[in-house]
């Protein structure tokens, strides 16, 4: 599922308003960064994660640690109501939302328990806040099992499993791929990076002080030779020796 690109240098800071809802950190799988939203309490509910009757479904496809949408979708395909509903949802005039991944429920409870309006113990200062008297479902399905992963909201609390037919809180989120090129920087050879720094900074010397050696150290990987970081950074902890061993 294509999703729409967004440049790191957009993201806010954490539970500020954002793209429908409130930034809640990054998170990382299928080899992309992605921002993560929380819809807030407004749009919190309470249901079975699945409320149909007969045995208790194994969904496959709906087991990603990390990848909330694509267990959503997977649990609507099959049926699971609340998943249709999330899956549905137009929150302050945005789509694109689904039931969080349990990794994406760790990434809310460790950052937006922090935010001293929002914890589990002060529930009414914030329309944002979590509820300390419930748990809240993730997507995940455990493997092999017809039970499924929740978590509540509190400092200390750690992933469970329950029966799938069990009612728990479910709060929607949704994700938005940070571009990978803001990462990526031009490579530069090992000789054209020399060839800078002789142009730029007089060493006077001290190609061999240990603390040049040192620096040199955290830019040049020492198996393969290769150079990484980028070539200013570099410079300018280079002419900090040499300013400091200045007469």
């Amino acid at each position: 599922m294509k999703r729409r690109q967004i440049s790191p240098a957009a993201l806010p800071t954490i539970g500020q308003p954002f793209a429908g809802g409130f930034y809640a950190g990054r998170i990382y799988f299928d080899g992309a960064e992605y921002a993560l939203i929380d819809a807030g309490r407004d749009f919190e509910t309470y249901a079975h994660w699945w409320d149909h009757d007969g045995p208790r479904p194994r969904i496959r496809e709906a087991t990603h640690r990390f990848d909330g949408m694509a267990n959503t979708l997977a649990m609507s395909a099959e049926g699971c109501t609340i998943a249709t509903k999330v899956l549905g949802m137009n929150i302050r005039g945005t789509w694109g939302w689904h039931i969080p991944s349990i990794e994406e429920l760790n990434v809310m409870r460790g950052n937006l328990l922090q935010l001293p309006d929002w914890n589990h113990r002060m529930c009414e200062a914030a329309p944002q806040a979590f509820r300390g008297s419930h748990q809240y479902w993730s997507s995940t399905q455990k493997e092999n099992a017809a039970t499924a992963w929740l978590m509540g909201m509190y400092p200390w609390a750690v992933p469970d499993t329950n029966w799938v037919s069990g009612c728990n809180g479910i709060r929607p989120v949704k994700v938005l791929q940070i571009k990978a090129d803001a990462f990526v920087h031009d490579a530069a050879s090992d000789a054209r990076t020399i060839e800078k720094i002789a142009a730029q900074v007089d060493l006077q010397g001290l190609t061999a002080c240990p603390e040049v050696a040192e620096v040199l150290g955290q830019f040049i990987n020492e198996d393969t030779g290769r150079f990484y970081g980028r070539t200013d950074d570099l410079l300018a902890q280079l002419a900090m020796i040499a300013g400091e061993a200045r007469p």
